[in-house]
């Protein structure tokens, strides 16, 4: 009879839920999943019905479910998930939500993120010098600004992730890696900085925000009787505490120690890397203290436009019925490195980082009558491998040593966009057998340390985690694209020029 643990493991993603029952090995058993839709109140707002997260969640578990034997349901030992982050729910007493849940990607507290930022209080150092609009605390200020009876009925404000744990255990604890990368929270400073969140308004904070921190992997609590008979889960089983879906995924991958970055490749890009070292950088998020391991840090950049850039060109040419993937890779591959003396701005919706620039603008330099669809496409796909060298110089910069790139998301089934991040990037670019569901893999490999099944996360990667292709940099290519590279940032400096002369003119 086979003794080998089994666990339970679901990825709160923005557009559904991917629940998974993984063995201890990193064998995934079963798969599943269920969709939810957005909700778009006003300009600029982003919400989601909860009761949808819960409701999706148990379709899926119940799907996954239906693969596994008898023996593999009483092989299942515990439950980890992970989720999106900056995802804020208001709740009363009882944990009921009280509105709909405000999304990661909404920007109406931008006002609010200013007010934090001009404090230039020391938490800010461990995020990257400044907070964001798409962060908790300037949500939950949002609300209280905006909405002051909802805030007066809140008993907590509380992240997706959090929420969903206390519906599998009834107990409300809030994870380390939300609360340090999103939520304003420095072990090294004390945790929670009082004095801080008097400058901002919000003296109030352990009345409405959950102030007791549980690192990932602790157990948040036991899957109650009630979650049992609704979805087969074990009565009892730990739920060991996750974190942020793309860091989850970060482990996921088998970045579990330094000199190697997650990539997750998708409709944005998000690269993340461990330091034992607390590195400053300009523009970088993070350092970010025991986020996901104890005693690393956590860097993060990402970039807003990646995969929609490319989507929105397939968009603009759909009219062509002919028109395939394939097709247009082709041509892409045909126009060569520097896209026919093409260079475009990946800024179609701003820049994340290094520059951290909501207002920067997209941009195809050099444009003839000449040039074709294949050139442009081309220089698109380009301009984002630009952005992602900028960000990897930049931490190299700072101190951080990357040896070479870990990917998973959509982007890793397109082989001509691979190799032209490997050459710009001039790193090999590994794909491994999770690359496919890093998420819950990331939260199969927290439950299997957790469990004991492993010592710790070195040694459940390299047993669970495995390289299955590499796509490796060409040094000719890479010189092509170090020049060209060098007109990428000169067009960036000219456009954060212009952006900056058209805000201080609109000042005036």
């Amino acid at each position: 009879m086979n003794n080998s643990k089994i666990f339970l493991c679901a990825d709160f993603g923005t557009q559904g839920v991917r629940v998974g029952f993984i063995d201890e090995k990193g064998m995934l058993i079963s798969v599943a999943e269920e969709a939810y839709p957005l909700l778009y109140p006003c300009v600029g707002c982003v919400e989601q019905n909860t009761e949808d997260w819960f409701a999706a969640f148990v379709r899926a578990q119940k799907k996954a479910a239906r693969q596994l034997s008898e023996n593999q349901k009483k092989a299942v030992a515990s439950v980890c998930i992970c989720a999106t982050s900056s995802t804020v729910i208001p709740i009363d007493k009882q944990g009921k939500p009280l509105a709909n849940a405000v999304m990661w990607m909404d920007c109406r507290a931008s006002k609010q993120a200013d007010k934090i930022n001009v404090t230039k209080d020391e938490v800010l150092k461990f995020c990257g010098g400044e907070s964001s609009a798409e962060w908790l605390i300037a949500k939950v200020l949002w609300i209280k600004e905006n909405k002051p009876e909802l805030y007066k009925q809140t008993w907590k404000f509380v992240e997706q992730l959090d929420w969903i744990n206390y519906l599998l255990t009834d107990k409300l604890a809030a994870s380390e890696c939300n609360a340090v990368c999103k939520g304003h929270y420095v072990s090294k400073l004390g945790g929670w900085k009082n004095d801080f969140f008097e400058s901002i308004g919000f003296a109030d904070y352990t009345e409405k925000i959950i102030t007791e921190i549980y690192p990932v992997g602790s157990v948040v609590g036991y899957i109650s009787k009630k979650v049992s008979k609704e979805t087969g889960i074990p009565e009892g089983i730990p739920v060991y505490e996750g974190g942020i879906d793309a860091y989850l995924g970060m482990l996921g991958l088998g970045v579990v120690n330094e000199n190697s970055l997650a990539a997750i490749l998708g409709t944005s890009f998000v690269h993340l890397c461990f330091s034992k070292k607390e590195i400053h950088m300009p523009g970088i998020w993070g350092p970010y203290c025991n986020a996901l391991i104890k005693d690393f840090y956590v860097i993060e950049g990402g970039q807003i436009s990646a995969g929609s850039v490319i989507k929105w060109f397939r968009n603009l040419t759909a009219n062509d019925s002919e028109l395939t993937m394939e097709t247009l890779a082709n041509e892409a591959a045909l126009s060569g490195i520097g896209a026919k003396g093409l260079v475009a701005l990946d800024f179609f919706q701003g820049n994340r980082t290094p520059y951290k620039n909501p207002y920067l603008s997209g941009q195809i330099r050099g444009l003839r009558l000449a040039h074709t669809r294949g050139d442009i496409y081309r220089a698109l796909m380009e301009s984002v491998g630009y952005g992602t060298k900028n960000i990897i110089d930049t931490m190299e910069k700072g101190g951080v040593n990357i040896q070479k790139i870990v990917a998973c998301g959509g982007v890793t089934k397109d082989p001509l966009w691979l190799s032209i991040l490997a050459d710009i990037c001039q790193r090999p670019i590994s794909l491994v057998n999770t690359s496919s569901y890093a998420g819950i893999m990331g939260c199969a490999l927290v439950s299997a340390v957790s469990e004991r099944v492993y010592e710790n996360h070195t040694a459940a990667a390299k047993t669970m985690i495995h390289e299955t292709s590499c796509v490796r940099p060409d040094a000719a290519s890479g010189s092509e694209y170090e020049k060209i590279f060098a007109r990428y940032i000169s067009y960036c400096m000219e456009e954060i020029e212009e952006k900056n002369e058209q805000k201080d003119s609109y000042g005036k």
